[in-house]
């Protein structure tokens, strides 16, 4: 199961205020850029957000009562870049942000 999500800078500081998280890294271009970065950057737990609904829809229900999320944030993902998660039949998780790894991990279910 897949999905890919458009990012834009909106979305980000939407997601910035419900986290509280004001690390400037994600809503100062220039700053980011300084830091050698193409911009901005999404936040990781909103990553994992995506990977999180794209798990709820492979495994439904079941998700909600008993799945487990292991994430490493491992690429930047940036205003402009589409990022695609992936969740193959095993459970291996691969999401990438300009055609470059942004996070790796595996989705499963915790024994009943």
């Amino acid at each position: 199961m897949q999905r890919e999500i458009a990012i834009d800078q909106a979305m980000i500081d939407r997601y910035g205020r419900i986290n509280g998280d004001n690390d400037i890294i994600h809503y100062d271009h220039d700053y980011a850029a300084k830091r050698g970065f193409r911009g901005t950057l999404l936040h990781g737990p909103h990553m994992s957000a995506f990977v999180m609904d794209v798990a709820v829809r492979k495994l439904g229900a079941d998700w909600l009562r008993a799945g487990k999320l292991y994430t490493r944030w491992v690429g930047p993902v940036c205003p402009g870049d589409v990022f695609h998660v992936e969740i193959e039949d095993n459970g291996d998780l691969r999401a990438t942000s300009n055609n470059q790894p942004a996070m790796t991990g595996r989705v499963g279910l915790r024994p009943a």
